[in-house]
């Protein structure tokens, strides 16, 4: 009864087509992915309309109260407990605002750890997960937080910065190619409930 009571209430926050989304990818999924890098210090400038303000969080009980209730609103609890599993493990978020609004946000790390394509290197950057609200894309919120985060860390400490963005998702493929990221290489996964398949293209 447990059970059916989080399911009812799962499909409630998210909604029918991306809860049935997210249950067709957990038996089967099938993409491309592009890995993009980026020497930290050839990134690129660009003009800016909005006055964005950003911040580094470095654990989950630094988050401030209205990110983590907009984030379950709009995105739901299981994702919010992804943000609580990654900021107390290994990864920071860069969190942008507008007038005081919550509007994107991307993770990153810099630790020596493996991801799902590749190990990341010692000296370098990986931003991953990177989402701007509807109402607010267009702006260049992402291209502001991440260039935000390479200047932080721009210390002669970090050589390289790293993406992996999925083929469907241009947006953020123009994204970060507006601060100099380019494409080293491609990825294909096929995933079966437990089975998995990842080539090098």
């Amino acid at each position: 009864m447990q059970r059916l009571k989080l399911l009812c209430f799962t499909l409630f926050k998210i909604g029918p087509k991306t809860f049935f989304n997210q249950f067709k990818r957990s038996i089967y999924e099938e993409k491309t992915v592009y890995h993009y890098k980026l020497p930290v210090k050839d990134v690129r400038k660009f003009p800016i309309k909005e006055k964005f303000e950003h911040k580094i969080f470095y654990n989950f009980g630094e988050l401030p109260q209205n990110v983590k209730e907009k984030v379950e609103t709009t995105l739901g609890r299981e994702k919010l407990k992804v943000f609580r599993e990654r900021l107390n493990y290994s990864s920071e978020i860069v969190c942008t605002f507008l007038n005081g609004e919550f509007v994107s946000y991307c993770f990153f790390a810099y630790s020596r750890e493996q991801f799902a394509f590749f190990t990341l290197p010692k000296g370098e950057i990986y931003f991953y997960d990177c989402f701007t609200f509807p109402e607010y894309r267009g702006k260049s919120a992402v291209y502001s937080e991440v260039k935000y985060v390479l200047d932080v860390f721009d210390k002669g400490k970090y050589e390289y910065a790293n993406v992996e963005i999925e083929e469907w998702n241009t947006a953020s493929q123009k994204a970060f190619a507006k601060l100099g990221f380019y494409k080293t290489k491609e990825f294909y996964l096929k995933r079966i409930l437990f089975f998995e398949r990842k080539v090098k293209l």
